[in-house]
């Protein structure tokens, strides 16, 4: 395989996920965006990613207590099966509490990083920058249109066995937190897929004004932009 000596490759430990690859592809492909932004556009995106980031803290921490938590408890349950030889029955269904948490929470999160499993044939079949950011945009949508879907069958089965008021059958826990990590999970998802959408949106105003700025998709793009200027010398 011909590989041109003059693309810049970056070392493995700082090359993203999914990016432009310059030894698969001839063509220069703008790299994915992600649903949070690097630099906001105004002050209102200022606000939302100092908020998201919060979240995101949370989000982290959840997952990494569960986590220990999980791994603390099978530890316990092996000790009192195999050493004291009197095992605790209980210890698997909060297991399975600790799990599903971990589960939808990480679903959330690999939205967030855009870590999912997906194809790229899109960048090595498509070379027109403006073709692959429509092609992006419209996978984005189908992807919130998709965990929409699936959220609402979780959600509507959660909320069943919320009202119901069932138990669980040794610690007799209410199975609403179980269920409550659909809703949680299902919430990060489409939140995320709905702030990669915009961002997929404002990157095709941007490729539009790039490359014909007299007929930008955002006739006030110009206002935006020193709007943004403005804000970052506040900022800074």
């Amino acid at each position: 395989m011909h590989i041109d000596q003059h693309s810049p490759v970056k070392p493995v430990g700082e090359t993203r996920i999914y990016d432009y690859d310059p030894d698969l592809s001839s063509h220069p492909i703008p790299p994915h965006l992600h649903a949070i932004p690097d630099q906001p556009e105004n002050k209102l995106d200022g606000y939302l990613i100092r908020f998201e980031q919060l979240l995101n803290k949370l989000f982290r921490h959840l997952m990494l207590l569960t986590c220990l938590g999980l791994a603390a408890l099978m530890f316990s349950q092996v000790v009192m099966r195999y050493v004291l030889e009197s095992p605790f029955t209980g210890i698997e269904e909060v297991s399975i509490l600790l799990a599903v948490w971990v589960y939808f929470l990480g679903m959330g999160y690999a939205t967030r990083e855009r870590e999912h499993i997906h194809g790229g044939i899109v960048s090595l079949v498509v070379k027109d920058e403006r073709k692959v950011a429509f092609i992006r945009f419209g996978g984005s949508i189908i992807c919130m249109i998709a965990a929409c879907i699936f959220g609402y069958f979780a959600c509507k089965y959660a909320l069943k066995e919320i009202d119901r008021g069932r138990v669980s059958i040794n610690m007799r826990w209410p199975r609403g937190l179980w269920s409550a990590s659909m809703i949680v999970g299902f919430g990060m998802m489409v939140g995320y897929f709905l702030l990669e959408t915009i961002n997929e949106y404002r990157g095709l105003r941007k490729t539009a004004h790039r490359k014909n700025p007299e007929s930008s998709l955002d006739p006030q793009q110009p206002e935006q932009d020193q709007s943004v200027h403005q804000y970052q010398k506040q900022e800074a």
